[in-house]
């Protein structure tokens, strides 16, 4: 084995050239110009940025000049949200293209404790398979708009491509063509369980793979830019973190190794650090360029479906804060890369459309977030809380193990075995012992959570705290107690290099409120200040696709399309 030059020495040439796209874009001569999306375009875009929260599209708005920039030129809704309280990765990614709540998809966290079987699921395991890499949908309750359109329409074809599994997944849902996602040890991939995974299909992943291996063998990637802006250089400060010194600076100190042999990687540290960098991003929207390409998207006589999740900038969040000098490099790269794969959009020169949402928001790492001025920033170690509780209840109960079953802080399930009167003893115990500390807000009981009734249609502005946690609640698969720790509180305490920093999960605005904008060739730009759903997203592209909508907690938004069953104009 052969170990290519550390990568900071290394040319940022993939990143530089995607920089070189971001000059204003022009618009393609196709456009067409109206105050309401055309119907059926031969090809819906549906993007998805993990961790970008409304406040973070605000704060850097005024400074993209490429994707990001066009995109707040088209229908742009500032007041979005996952207004649901299990604000992470696979609820969020759940509800965009379903038009539901977690509650009705079923997905109700990224993983949760499963009683029947004592272990904790996550959430596109799947069941009933000696594979421990096996992926799908299984657990997905409920079809994607991909999946509406393709009964609808024949012809219509649904594609979905992401960094993460579970992103791809939820928004493929359960019956489309292909569904891609990044494998550390071997580029794209995909598995049967989650949609065909025959050799035609994976052909394209493969020869991505191969030619980007090739490429990296001949000259080590750069994971970040060399340069960077003054704003961004403004921001390279040095802060502890838990007990891990940050130096925040742009490129961060990284040794990594491209592997010459049949792996991807030499070490797990290239494919951990190339996950948190700028290029993990590019990556994919390469990918989703050739699919695009080889696939023939938007050229048959239906309209086709592209779902694309980015996650770049959550795991640089999680890893850094999103305060910092790195996540301001991420929103330039980012702002670069999608100016780039919408000018091979352009090139097609055929009518598509794109909606852009996030899964969730995010709250900075706790101790640049004080230093900031935040007083209300902390960091809690959550599994000292768990331990807390296990010992208090059994101590209370003379018990001779840990009653929590579950990992989290903030979602405890206790177990006594058959013993239901002591299950229910000890969750009381519980309940007084959570309510009790000094950085809980609020706790609720799964019994509690089940006897509110349906918040939907209640606007997300106005849902109470309990009524968040019940649009994300599940009786067979949420825990006993739920628990609200005060805002701007951060459960975990980082403790060596790479360890989570900063996150997000909460009920709070700053977890809740995304960016939600419509963009298609010659879209007239229309700032709304309304507050709406991700779950309005999918209602209002089956009303452009002319496809039937099933029941769903979302609506039409009659500033996009033109809503069934009310005229052209349709109603909010």
């Amino acid at each position: 084995m052969t170990h290519a030059p550390r990568l900071r020495a290394a040319l940022a040439g993939a990143l530089l050239a995607a920089a070189a796209l971001a000059a204003p874009l022009a618009t393609p001569a196709a456009a067409q110009t109206g105050t309401l999306a055309p119907r059926a375009p031969k090809l819906i875009v549906a993007l998805s940025i993990d961790q970008f929260s409304a406040e973070l599209y605000e704060r850097y708005r005024p400074s993209f000049t490429g994707g990001l920039k066009r995109l707040g030129e088209g229908v742009s809704f500032v007041n979005g949200y996952q207004s649901h309280a299990a604000t992470e990765t696979c609820p969020g990614h759940s509800t965009i293209l379903t038009g539901r709540h977690p509650a009705a998809t079923g997905i109700i966290a990224n993983s949760w404790y499963d009683r029947a079987s004592g272990s904790t699921l996550y959430c596109v395991a799947v069941k009933g398979t000696a594979d421990p890499d096996a992926r799908g949908g299984q657990m997905l309750r409920v079809d994607t708009f991909g999946d509406w359109l393709k009964r609808a329409q024949p012809g219509a074809r649904s594609f979905a491509v992401s960094g993460k599994d579970r992103a791809a997944i939820m928004m493929g849902g359960h019956h489309a063509d292909a569904i891609y996602w990044w494998g550390d040890n071997e580029g794209f991939t995909s598995s049967a369980f989650a949609a065909p995974a025959t050799p035609t299909v994976l052909a394209p992943a493969r020869a991505f793979n191969a030619a980007l291996i090739a490429r990296w063998k001949a000259a080590p990637p750069a994971l970040w830019p060399t340069s960077v802006s003054a704003r961004c250089a403004a921001l390279q400060k040095p802060f502890q973190m838990g007990a891990v010194a940050m130096p925040g600076t742009v490129p961060p100190p990284a040794s990594l190794t491209v592997e010459t042999g049949p792996n991807f990687f030499a070490r797990t540290d290239f494919a951990d650090q190339l996950r948190a960098s700028p290029l993990f991003d590019q990556l994919v929207l390469d990918f989703a360029g050739q699919l695009i390409d080889r696939n023939r998207l938007g050229r048959g006589a239906a309209t086709d479906l592209l779902a694309i999740s980015l996650s770049a900038t959550d795991y640089i969040g999680h890893r850094y804060g999103n305060g910092g000098a790195e996540d301001c490099v991420q929103m330039a790269a980012l702002d670069a890369a999608l100016g780039g794969f919408f000018a091979r959009l352009d090139a097609l020169n055929l009518p598509y459309m794109v909606v852009l949402t996030a899964d969730h928001g995010a709250a900075d790492a706790p101790e640049r977030a004080a230093a900031n001025g935040n007083a209300q920033a902390r960091r809690v170690d959550g599994a000292a809380v768990v331990r807390a509780l296990n010992t208090e209840l059994r101590r209370q109960f003379a018990l001779g193990y840990d009653p929590v079953a579950s990992e989290g802080a903030d979602d405890i399930t206790i177990t006594a075995g058959a013993d239901a009167a002591l299950a229910a003893r000890m969750r009381a115990a519980a309940v007084v012992w959570l309510k009790a500390r000094p950085e809980v807000e609020a706790v609720f009981t799964a019994d509690e959570i089940a006897a509110v009734p349906s918040p939907s249609h209640i606007p997300p502005t106005q849902l109470s705290l309990i009524q968040r946690y019940a649009e994300s609640f599940d009786r067979s698969r949420s825990g006993d107690i739920l628990v609200a720790y005060h805002p701007y509180t951060t459960l975990g305490v980082p403790r060596a290099p790479g360890d989570v920093v900063a996150g997000h999960g909460t009920p709070w605005d700053y977890d809740r409120r995304v960016p939600i904008l419509f963009w298609w060739p010659g879209v007239t730009p229309r700032a709304e200040s309304a507050a709406i759903e991700t779950v309005d997203i999918a209602p209002t592209l089956a009303a452009i696709a002319a496809v039937p909508t099933p029941a769903v907690d979302g609506r039409c938004l009659a500033s996009v399309a033109r809503c069934p069953n009310t005229g052209d104009s349709g109603q909010n």
